[in-house]
């Protein structure tokens, strides 16, 4: 593989990640928007769902893993987030935003709804990128001669 492949691989892997990162942000800003019917529930799990998915890509822009190491620390992180929940609870806003406030046991069905999104928009997001990828790679070699 040459040096031009290299650089194109990264470029895709990385604006893949920005990519999931930028949707988790949106869905965090809609869920805190949100004042609709059931916005406890939104509030609760669809932003875990987002929160998973954030920090799924920021492990994926961050350290050059295998996916599913990935998704497993991010699972550890989220599971490790929500335990401390059972004995401290946050006492202003932006802990209750960033921490969560008690414990659910459903949280951890949202976190592990958000590792299987990201999962799978990494998979989809990579084959497209394998596609680009190959064609820069053949560019490449076609320009070599």
């Amino acid at each position: 593989m040459d040096e031009a492949a290299v650089v194109a691989r990264c470029i895709c892997m990385r604006r893949r990640f920005a990519w999931l990162g930028a949707a988790a942000i949106a869905l965090g800003i809609a869920v805190l928007v949100y004042r609709g019917p059931g916005r406890a529930i939104v509030r609760g799990h669809v932003g875990d769902v987002a929160a998973t998915m954030l920090v799924y890509a920021a492990l994926g822009a961050a350290w050059r893993t295998r996916r599913t190491v990935r998704a497993t620390m991010t699972f550890a992180v989220a599971v490790a987030i929500e335990l401390v929940q059972i004995g401290w609870h946050a006492r202003s806003p932006a802990g209750e935003l960033l921490i969560g406030s008690t414990f659910d046991p459903w949280d951890l069905v949202a976190y592990a709804l958000g590792v299987a999104i990201a999962v799978g928009w990494d998979v989809a997001a990579s084959r497209r990128g394998r596609s680009t990828f190959d064609h820069v790679s053949s560019r490449s070699s076609i320009a070599r001669g």
